[in-house]
């Protein structure tokens, strides 16, 4: 009786710890790009770009060339900003923050905190989108679903992508051609889903695509948990 108390008490220390991790990972990640915010100033100003050029050569565009258009520009416009989390990291960086955290934290903090940047460029676009080409969205809520669940996605697997990159001599140049045919079936399944909220009426099997992003999502959050350990002792 008492090993079993002790091992609950040892288990909810460590998962303490590793929350404390995370979130301070997290801050530190934050106040980087806080004093450098270059990346992001970038993915701003290339997301604007796509939505001008898309403007430009067609202001009076079908909905679905709308959603089209949209998703284009949100992974070209997002693909350095979300994948850059192993990437800038210098060796001496990379032994430091390795001492003060485990292979987890590591990871887990990059992925969520990747996800909260592709998600306010997304939300981003989505609303210079809007501004230049009309709303044609019906169903915003479920939109909005399949677009966070699939970025989430695409997010994860740019930073996992990222961190098996940096450990070459170009990463910056392998990490994109490894993670576009990677992005494929997310971004084909939020295409599918997302195309299906601009109907008026609203179709059922739109939510069956929501629970299989939401099934990916958690596939590769798994695969990243697995394979960084490997990674990271490297």
């Amino acid at each position: 009786m008492l090993v079993i108390t002790f091992a609950k008490v040892k288990q909810k220390v460590g998962m303490q710890n590793f929350t404390v991790q995370v979130i301070n990972l997290i801050r530190a990640e934050y106040e980087t790009d806080i004093k450098k915010p270059v990346v992001l100033a970038a993915a701003c100003l290339q997301i604007v770009t796509i939505a001008m050029l898309c403007y430009l050569g067609n202001n009076n565009i079908q909905p679905k060339v709308w959603s089209s258009l949209y998703w284009i520009s949100l992974i070209f416009g997002t693909l350095q900003a979300s994948g850059k989390g192993f990437i800038q990291i210098h060796r001496g960086r990379w032994i430091y923050i390795n001492q003060m955290a485990s292979p987890a934290a590591i990871i887990f903090s990059r992925i969520i905190y990747g996800w909260l940047i592709i998600i306010i460029l997304s939300m981003i676009n989505l609303l210079i989108f809007s501004l230049l080409m009309d709303y044609p969205v019906n169903h915003s809520l479920v939109y909005l679903g399949i677009i966070t669940l699939a970025v989430m996605g695409i997010s994860s697997i740019f930073t996992m992508i990222s961190a098996i990159a940096s450990k070459t001599n170009q990463p910056g140049l392998l990490a994109p051609v490894l993670s576009l045919p990677v992005i494929i079936p997310l971004v084909l399944v939020g295409m599918q889903g997302s195309i299906k909220a601009l109907n008026p009426v609203l179709v059922s099997s739109v939510y069956y695509d929501m629970m299989l992003l939401a099934a990916m999502n958690f596939l590769i959050l798994v695969l990243a948990g697995i394979l960084f350990t490997p990674l990271w002792r490297d």
